[in-house]
């Protein structure tokens, strides 16, 4: 009898009403009916200070964000351009030194009432770091108090408990066969009980949804056309931005029963 209901993955209540010829009810499952939603933005890799910088589609993404009615933002690094990240990039930044350049974002940065922009840096923001010691996440988050500094290269926001980790990688993507070889290499390095309900991975200027280890994983995009080291590495940037819908459980896991994302390409 028991291994007649485990190989039919029944119970034992369930194989004596078939016995008896008795209908079985199917049962809802409660715990994943749930009204609790809300939507968020992402972006990355905005390149403030490039001649190939796409300000104006940046602007229209948070506009489209202001009429969905959303309110949070993520940014996945990579706010500025910065300076001798590629031989060559001296001739594709109109604006040197990481005052002048945080002061592009505080200038320039798409700013709406009632939505705010979280966002970690990136390699081309920390170059001033490395060189200088300034850290112009600081400079632009003293000044707009729209825009939140989570971190370094990476930085975690939680919105109605749901944990969203923001990480800009290392690395180019020229020669990997996959668009999700980096965000599954990160997640297999996130131990279990530390991993976010999402991930949002800037600095590849890749677009991509998918789910691994429990986790959503997005590839964030980007907002700089193509300069000359990924025209040399053959690659052509995704640009546009994120718009994401989460429907939240009610357990105590504040676990996602379901997740819309929608990505907004500017061509």
């Amino acid at each position: 009898m028991k291994e007649l209901i485990k190989e039919l993955g029944i119970s034992e209540g369930q194989l004596r009403k078939i016995i008896l010829g008795k209908k079985i009810k199917p049962k809802i499952l409660k715990s994943k009916m749930s009204d609790d939603t809300f939507t968020f933005g992402i972006v990355s890799d905005t390149h403030f200070c490039s001649i190939h910088e796409k300000i104006d589609e940046l602007h229209t993404f948070y506009e489209i964000c202001r009429k969905e009615g959303i309110k949070e933002v993520v940014h996945a690094g990579d706010l500025v351009s910065g300076w001798g990240i590629y031989r060559g990039q001296e001739n594709e930044v109109h604006t040197f030194g990481a005052k002048n350049q945080a002061q592009a974002v505080i200038d320039n940065y798409p700013r709406l009432k009632g939505i705010t922009t979280y966002f970690c840096c990136g390699n081309h923001d920390l170059v001033w770091w490395d060189r200088s010691g300034i850290d112009i996440g600081e400079l632009i988050a003293d000044k707009r108090e729209d825009m939140v500094y989570v971190g370094q290269y990476q930085g975690e926001v939680e919105i109605n408990g749901v944990k969203i980790r923001l990480l800009h990688g290392i690395g180019g993507r020229g020669g990997i066969y996959a668009l999700s070889y980096k965000g599954q290499k990160v997640a297999e390095q996130i131990p279990s009980g530390q991993k976010p309900h999402i991930l949002v991975l800037g600095h590849w200027h890749t677009c991509l949804y998918f789910f691994y280890r429990n986790i959503h994983i997005i590839n964030a995009g980007t907002f700089e056309d193509q300069n000359i080291l990924l025209l040399r590495m053959g690659i052509n940037p995704t640009i546009g931005g994120w718009t994401v819908k989460v429907r939240v459980g009610k357990d105590k896991k504040h676990s996602i029963l379901s997740i819309t994302p929608t990505f907004i390409p500017f061509l």
